[in-house]
């Protein structure tokens, strides 16, 4: 499985998170619906500006995802140009900055603009090199700033959650065109099976009986999952029967939602031992929002 194509999978190691980018067409897109709250103000800011208020934005921002990580005081150094690696190069981003009716900062959005021109027509591209937003009021009203810049004539966004909802906020949809070459990013390693899965939450009132197949030991056994009335689980070793069997690295690609395992089952990577078990492992690990890693490394 995911161990044939990469050093990953052999240790137990599997794609938890998807990431992939994509183009808007302005002038196709109409811009945003017209009966959308894109309520505060914004503002440029400078570097040092982004330094002091960026870290606590973007920590509010990626609990409500998961597979986001935190991002340390030198990622923001080197976002803004004051820790660069030698000889790298940086082209200084426009910075806005949205703030509600109360002042608090609740989004910021980075990018650059090629200032391209073909036969005499303006054709630049606007690309967003960070789009970060803790209400979605915020996020409409950066987007509405992004579609009214000056001569661009499409934006793009390198990379976005997989269930990003800018389309549904354009009043054409379609202008919305996916870039090539989606990837996996984040790869985990379950190594505390009880701590991992209890970590998270989950539906109420579920249980799920798990063979996992470990050759370095460290989640092998069979193990049941129940989950209480608010959510949370409890996970113990179990002797009983199996509902579904599959290996750490199937384990670790369902543990933040981002696969199914009636997928996983689909493919042989899971064993269905019970009837309707991978349906009911769907529902257990499905979250709301898709996990996406907006970090690589």
């Amino acid at each position: 499985m995911w161990g044939r194509s990469g050093g990953y999978g052999r240790y137990g190691f599997a794609p938890a998170t998807r990431h992939g980018g994509f183009t808007v067409d302005v002038t196709a897109s109409g811009g945003l619906r017209p009966d959308l709250d894109t309520s505060g103000t914004l503002r440029e800011a400078a570097p040092e500006e982004v330094r002091r208020f960026g870290p606590a934005l973007f920590d509010e921002a990626r609990r409500s995802r998961a597979g986001a990580v935190s991002r340390p005081g030198w990622s923001w150094r080197r976002r803004t140009g004051a820790a660069l690696l030698p000889g790298e190069e940086w082209e200084a981003p426009t910075v806005l900055v949205h703030r509600d009716g109360a002042g608090e900062v609740r989004g910021l959005v980075a990018y650059t603009v090629d200032g391209k021109w073909s036969d005499r027509v303006p054709d630049a591209t606007l690309t967003v090199t960070d789009l970060v937003a803790t209400t979605a009021q915020a996020r409409r009203a950066l987007w509405a700033h992004l579609l009214s810049v000056d001569w661009v004539r499409r934006i793009e966004v390198p990379d976005a959650a997989p269930d990003d909802p800018l389309p549904l906020l354009l009043r054409d949809p379609r202008a919305v065109r996916p870039l090539p070459h989606p990837a996996d990013c984040l790869w985990l390693r379950l190594l505390d099976l009880p701590a991992a899965l209890t970590a998270r939450t989950y539906p109420p009132g579920l249980r799920l009986a798990l063979r996992v197949a470990d050759p370095a030991g460290h989640v092998d056994g069979v193990w049941l999952l129940r989950t209480g009335a608010d959510g949370s689980a409890e996970v113990t070793p179990d002797g009983g029967p199996v509902d579904l069997a599959l290996d750490a690295a199937a384990l670790a690609a369902l543990h933040l939602g981002g696969e199914q395992a009636s997928r996983l089952v689909a493919a042989g990577l899971a064993t269905e031992l019970t009837p309707g078990a991978a349906r009911r492992a769907d529902t257990l690990f499905r979250t709301t929002a898709e996990p996406w890693c907006p970090d690589h490394f």
